[in-house]
């Protein structure tokens, strides 16, 4: 049976831009697109599905730990903006080992949702430290059904701390009917860096073999300080046309690099889309090219919805 908790609203890196300032209002809207007939693309973050999974749990989930890291290698599946490099820092594991122990991958062009080996072995449990998170709140998951037969499943994190945060990362927990712990899926939000009074959300696709006698939890793993205390871009201006009944959010608008001393010179956007308070979709932009300090470029970005029709428009940016 698989439980989804639902809230009525949410604290993480929605229409509030993460690197303009905490607060601001949402963006307007125009009417809808009927010309607007793109079919979603194979990426996860912007996959179109039609109906929401119904929650049905009625029993409690245990909140023990999540079985990450364990001795035995697990899976992670490749998401937008990951690199190997990033990848075995998150794991903390070497680069070395993590591309030994996928043979077959190419490590030069990694395709979204190219499902990676993360090895582990006791000798590593032991020398790796396992720093502290901060102390997040994580929303419980909200999981739609997928057209492949699993579920995505997304929780909101929000940064209540009084610090700029970065390495967030999730556990989302698959337990049994009689509660036993199966399985646990790390999940890594769109962008890296998470300031105060900012939320993101975080995704993952789980497909096991029969959805309907599991229930899902989510796990807080990671949250660290980051050495950044100013953002570095703002999000200057936004439209948003809607289409295909609010399914389609079509956004354009212009990002601004602010005049910084950092070498990073390619910028992230995210888009979360909402409808009644719930996550219900989330893509993810990169700049085609550097951008200079204190210029700006136009972006546009298709966000789908993974099922309910979307209100409301969330966009977070960052520098890289």
């Amino acid at each position: 049976m698989l439980l989804m908790m639902k809230k009525g609203s949410f604290l993480v890196g929605i229409i509030t831009i993460l690197f303009l300032t905490p607060g601001c209002s949402t963006g307007t809207s125009s009417s809808p697109l009927s010309t607007l007939t793109i079919a979603p693309p194979q990426n996860p973050y912007q996959s179109k599905t039609s109906t929401p999974v119904i929650p049905s749990a009625t029993v409690p989930i245990p909140t023990e730990q999540p079985l990450i890291p364990t001795a035995t290698p697990f899976k992670h599946a490749v998401q937008p903006g990951d690199t190997l490099y990033g990848i075995a820092i998150q794991f903390n594991i070497s680069l070395d080992k993590l591309v030994s122990a996928n043979p077959g991958v190419n490590t030069s062009i990694l395709s979204i949702g190219t499902e990676l080996v993360i090895p582990f072995s006791e000798e590593d449990e032991l020398s790796v430290p396992t720093p502290t998170p901060y102390p997040i709140p994580v929303s419980d998951p909200v999981c739609y059904s997928s057209k492949d037969g699993g579920v995505w499943c997304v929780a909101m994190v929000k940064n209540n701390q009084n610090v700029v945060l970065e390495n967030i990362s999730i556990a989302f927990n698959l337990y049994s009917q009689d509660q036993g712990l199966i399985q646990s899926i790390v999940a890594i939000p769109p962008l890296n860096t998470l300031y105060p009074d900012q939320s993101i959300p975080l995704a993952a696709l789980i497909s096991p073999a029969e959805m309907d006698q599991y229930q899902i939890s989510a796990t807080l793993l990671t949250a660290l300080p980051s050495e950044r205390s100013e953002p570095f871009t703002v999000i200057a201006d936004y439209s948003i046309q809607y289409s295909q009944g609010n399914k389609i959010a079509e956004i354009k608008g212009i990002v601004e690099a602010l005049e910084t001393e950092t070498e990073e010179d390619q910028v992230w956007i995210a888009a979360v889309a909402f409808s009644e308070g719930n996550p219900v979709g989330i893509r993810k932009w990169i700049s085609p090219k550097p951008i200079l300090a204190g210029t700006v470029i136009p972006f546009e970005i298709l966000l789908y919805s993974l099922g309910p029709r979307i209100d409301q428009v969330l966009l977070l940016s960052e520098l890289h």
